[in-house]
């Protein structure tokens, strides 16, 4: 003998106990203005009949559906998913959900556009790591009035809200480090031209450089794709040049990971025989002997921010306030991979 299970609650039974018209209880599910009187008479019909409004149905009626589109260039690097995580967190605090693609493959002609992929899933906004080649798509997006914030990238022309590292101030910081233990021969290892963040970081290199009376070398700038091969390939570049040099910054994650098995593989040692500050790899800097000095992202703060305003612009979609550009500091933690030399 089966038990009896009563119906979920509806509008209609809503309006047996408070006398108020459909249009109004469903005006209210559906976020805009009823009297405060009557606010509270649904929500007191709504608690005694135990009745959960359906978010999924509400949001296909207002033709949004409360999902936000992830960009990011590869799901191979930490920076990366560290950003899905941060995003991910807020914004399902505030009852959104995230669909997160790469444009990983999008040199594949089979493969759809991973931000049209995303528009395609009518997705309410889009945060993202784009690539050079998502702009034409994304100013596409923020003209049909989808909202689009972008990470860690500042792309020239595109209407959108921005959250990245403050990236000069990051490669100011590493690099007078260095110059204040006394290092007046200096490399970088930076990545390829058109590349939004590293160009910030080789600035902030070169302008720290500039203000010590320095001058760096052609060859001691060492440009690579962000990877770690091309990173170690790079760093032994550097260590191969006719006038090394005694101190190396190297401009992300990546290619202090190729920088650090370069200088395991060439003999030398470490804070020791050639100085190096790396960058966003605190993991990396536990195991490294002595400690890694690294350049650190605050990779949450950037992550909620950008969750943030992108919160704020799907509450309000007709905010027709300027756009956010928002950069914020990192830190450097002090490890013991950078000797002080003497005169």
């Amino acid at each position: 003998m089966s038990k009896s299970t009563r119906s979920p609650a509806t509008y209609k039974d809503i309006q047996r106990l408070t006398g108020l018209s459909l249009a109004t209880i469903s005006k209210h599910y559906n976020g805009r203005n009823v009297l405060a009187s009557n606010r509270e008479a649904i929500e007191s019909a709504a608690s005694q009949l135990n009745y959960r409004p359906n978010a999924f149905a509400s949001s296909l009626r207002r033709g949004v559906t409360r999902t936000v589109g992830v960009l990011l260039p590869s799901f191979q690097v930490p920076f990366h998913l560290e950003i899905v995580v941060g995003i991910e967190k807020y914004l399902r605090s505030q009852g959104i959900g995230v669909l997160v693609t790469s444009n990983e493959q999008d040199g594949d002609p089979s493969v759809v556009n991973a931000v049209e992929l995303l528009l395609s899933r009518r997705v309410d906004g889009i945060i993202g790591v784009p690539a050079l080649s998502d702009s034409s798509v994304l100013a596409t997006a923020v003209a049909s009035g989808i909202p689009v914030v972008t990470v860690d990238w500042r792309p020239s022309g595109l209407d959108a809200d921005s959250v990245t590292l403050d990236n000069v101030q990051a490669g100011r910081v590493a690099t007078q480090h260095l110059v204040d233990h006394g290092h007046r021969v200096l490399g970088a290892l930076v990545g390829e031209e058109g590349m939004w963040s590293l160009q910030g970081r080789l600035d902030g290199f070169l302008a720290a450089t500039r203000a010590a009376g320095i001058t760096v070398a052609d060859d001691h700038v060492q440009r690579a794709p962000l990877n770690v091969d091309y990173g170690y390939a790079a760093m032994m570049r550097l260590l191969a040049a006719d006038s090394r040099p005694t101190a190396v910054f190297a401009g992300n994650y990546e290619l202090t990971v190729g920088a650090v098995a370069a200088l395991n593989d060439s003999g030398l040692r470490l804070g020791r025989d050639i100085s190096l500050v790396g960058f966003d790899s605190v993991e990396l800097a536990k195991v490294t002997r002595p400690k890694l000095t690294v350049y650190v992202q605050p990779v949450e703060e950037i992550a909620t921010a950008a969750a943030r305003i992108m919160n704020a612009r799907l509450d309000d979609p007709d905010d027709s306030s300027s756009r956010v550009t928002l950069e914020l500091p990192g830190h450097l933690q002090i490890g013991a991979s950078v000797r002080r030399l003497t005169d």
